[in-house]
């Protein structure tokens, strides 16, 4: 008797839930930048207090944020993994995946933790050092914009190095690389001349992440390219 093994059809493996797993994570961290709390004050006063009001919110944002690009980076090193770290170009986008973690997560621990806990102690301490805390904020919010570009940068540089891979390779994953690559132009050019980051463009870029991170799945989903796999008789 002869059994006939489509380990291509089973829905339920590891790398269906890795594919799933990335496009759950992208569309999470689409709803947090979308939600980011702002101080939408003038004051000096009344910007500590926004802060410190919304403290648990910033917090939540942040933390989940930092979460989910740390598990984002996870399943993308596993993806590196199948193109073959031992390539230059893969392990270079590797390396730069790495780097964007830690600068963006550093970021994250400067906008989302330090400076609402400097805004809860100034507000109970009576708002006396509100000028003092907004010009500490706002030194703070140049290293978290220079931080967090210089991350997205690093990220958008392995999406572009690791969609190149799947441009030239013959397996069929020729169109996901130019979603890729798409996918990294846009990025470049809202980091390189869009200005300050907001959540606007923040959210732009993420809309653009989307896209290849979709495309990562779709070719785990359809066993193209490094995920191929052949049926056993």
């Amino acid at each position: 008797m002869v059994v006939a093994v489509k380990s291509g059809r089973n829905i339920l493996s590891a790398e269906v839930l890795t594919a799933l797993g990335i496009i759950g994570l992208v569309v999470l961290m689409l709803v947090m930048v979308m939600h980011h709390p702002v101080a939408g004050q003038k004051d000096a006063s009344k910007v500590v207090d926004s802060i410190a009001r919304q403290a648990s919110a910033i917090r939540f944002v942040h933390g989940t944020v930092a979460t989910g690009i740390t598990l984002m980076t996870a399943l993308m090193l596993g993806f590196a993994v199948r193109l073959g770290l031992t390539r230059p170009h893969v392990l270079l986008g590797a390396v730069s995946s790495s780097l964007a973690l830690i600068m963006i997560c550093v970021a994250v621990l400067l906008d989302g933790f330090v400076a609402p806990e400097l805004s809860i102690q100034c507000a109970i301490n009576g708002g006396d050092c509100a000028d003092s805390v907004v010009a500490l904020l706002r030194y703070g919010g140049l290293q978290i914009e220079f931080m967090t570009r210089f991350g997205l940068l690093a990220l958008a540089s392995a999406t572009g190095l690791w969609a190149s891979d799947l441009f030239f390779r013959t397996d069929g994953t020729r169109v996901f690389g130019v979603l890729g690559l798409l996918s990294a132009i846009v990025q470049f050019a809202l980091l390189g001349f869009g200005g300050r980051l907001n959540p606007h463009s923040l959210t732009l870029i993420v809309i653009a992440q989307a896209v290849w991170y979709g495309s990562i799945g779709a070719i785990i989903i359809f066993r193209k390219g490094p995920y191929a796999v052949a049926d056993v008789m």
